[in-house]
């Protein structure tokens, strides 16, 4: 089951526009050990859900293989009361980066081009080695 945006309803679009223009969101899956593990990372929002590239073999990839379930926050805002958090559950697809270069490049060297150079990266050397793809669906907002 997946969340749907109320086009009525303020706060959704405040939290729509937010995930169309934030650089960083925080993603949280379980740890191995049981207890959250957060960490922030780049991503893209695309037809309603997060697409978010990782190296293979970090903690967030292991962690959601063992449990999908995960959830994804941003920062509280300029003001501190721009909170933001979905639940909602990722598919990891293994080796996927550079092909999803031709559908979505465009849009995250558009996002991120100037964060990239910084690092001496483009968008097709950078998901040559975040090659796994998470895509995230959320089932719940909580936002004010």
């Amino acid at each position: 089951m997946s969340f749907d945006f109320d086009p009525e309803n303020e706060t959704h679009l405040r939290a729509l526009a937010r995930l169309e223009s934030e650089q960083v969101v925080w993603l949280v899956t379980a740890g191995r050990d049981g207890y959250p593990h957060a960490v922030p990372v780049w991503f893209l929002w695309l037809d309603g859900k997060a697409v978010i590239f990782s190296e293979p073999k970090t903690a967030k990839v292991a962690n959601i293989r063992a449990n999908d379930k995960v959830a994804l926050h941003l920062e509280a805002g300029d003001d501190g009361e721009q909170l933001l958090m979905m639940r909602g559950t990722a598919v990891l697809h293994d080796g996927a980066g550079p092909e999803w270069v031709a559908d979505i490049g465009d849009d995250y060297t558009a996002k991120y081009d100037e964060w990239l150079q910084r690092l001496e990266l483009t968008t097709a050397s950078m998901l040559a080695t975040y090659t796994t793809v998470i895509e995230f669906t959320p089932d719940k907002l909580i936002a004010w």
